[in-house]
């Protein structure tokens, strides 16, 4: 079994304008430069066959190029438990509408995906379950974040391999102006099974 999501690369100007923020909160555990992505929508576990079919589905998705600006911080959670902190984005309507196309996408190969309202972010940092941090100076200090701006042409299908360091991403396939079918699909298995053998 494969786990998948679907989401944006991030640019190296980008990450480093988000990593500038990842410190000065005890308890948290910041996300790595290689780590950081925009999460369009998540997949979960399935079948080398069912992974086939996804990649055929997203082929299938065309969108405008447009504009990414990642400004603004916020935290989900409570302050006296908060479960992740992260970075907002200036323009959320074009990830609204790709996401809602990615969506439908996969559910045409059966997979019941989830539909909760969704807000575009970087997650930041992750806390463990009941951890207290004080996070309201970190918010005040980063409230003013901005990261160069990019032009989105393509989203990328991730996988995720979960480990005692945290989870390791690698891109399965890449849609979108000139990327359909940039990786091989059989190339992607063979290295993602294998990295399961060596972990």
């Amino acid at each position: 079994m494969i786990r998948l999501f679907v989401g944006l690369e991030l640019s190296p100007s980008q990450r480093e304008s988000l990593t500038c923020a990842c410190g000065g909160v005890e308890g948290a555990r910041w996300q790595r430069d290689d780590q950081l992505h925009l999460t369009l929508a998540f997949i979960g576990e399935v079948s080398p066959k069912a992974m086939r079919e996804i990649e055929g589905e997203l082929s299938r998705i065309t969108f405008e190029p447009f504009n990414l600006t990642f400004t603004d911080v916020g935290m989900f959670g409570k302050f006296d438990m908060p479960k992740t902190l992260w970075a907002g984005v200036e323009d959320k309507a074009p990830l609204i509408h790709l996401h809602e196309k990615v969506l439908t996408a996969i559910e045409r190969t059966g997979i019941e995906m989830d539909h909760r309202r969704y807000k575009p972010h970087v997650t930041l940092a992750r806390f463990k379950r009941g951890a207290y941090a004080r996070i309201a100076t970190w918010l005040s200090n980063n409230g003013a974040l901005r990261s160069p701006t990019e032009t989105v042409q393509y989203f990328t299908l991730f996988s995720s391999h979960l480990t005692s360091e945290g989870p390791i991403y690698q891109v399965a396939a890449r849609f979108g102006q000139n990327m359909n079918g940039e990786m091989e699909n059989e190339d992607f298995l063979d290295s993602y099974f294998a990295a399961q053998v060596i972990a």
